[in-house]
């Protein structure tokens, strides 16, 4: 069972593989809703035979967004908001589970949270 777990170092290892795959994600996210006005035409023409080089675009970049998703949950990670760029990494603090807690544009793990709290129950990493 401990295996599902990360360390704070082995947490703060991973980061920079976890920071390119969630800087990728972020955008990607960004792209897929700037197509979504054009995606609901589509969507509402579907019987109609209407293609678009837009929905194919759509669907490549939803495809390689996918792919960062389960990259980072491959990793053991979760993905908790794909536009803000929220990761979290199950950890053992005092025998139960929490979430060490990281998000795009921050340099380093620097929350933790309980499981049922989220990012709001954001507590510092220094207050141990």
């Amino acid at each position: 069972m401990e295996d599902r777990f990360f360390t704070l170092a082995r947490a703060r290892s991973l980061l920079p593989r976890i920071r390119s795959l969630t800087e990728k994600m972020v955008s990607l996210a960004g792209q897929l809703q700037s197509f979504h006005p054009e995606i609901r035409g589509l969507a509402e023409k579907g019987g109609e035979n209407a293609g678009s080089s837009v929905g194919t675009l759509y669907l490549t970049y939803l495809l390689q967004m996918q792919d960062c998703i389960g990259s980072i949950q491959g990793l053991g990670c979760l993905v908790k908001d794909v536009e803000a760029g929220l990761v979290d990494f199950p950890h053992l603090r005092e025998g139960r589970q929490v979430c060490l807690c990281w998000k795009l544009g921050e340099d380093d793990i620097y929350f933790w949270h309980e499981t049922d709290a989220g990012f709001g129950g954001r507590m510092s990493l220094e207050d141990e």
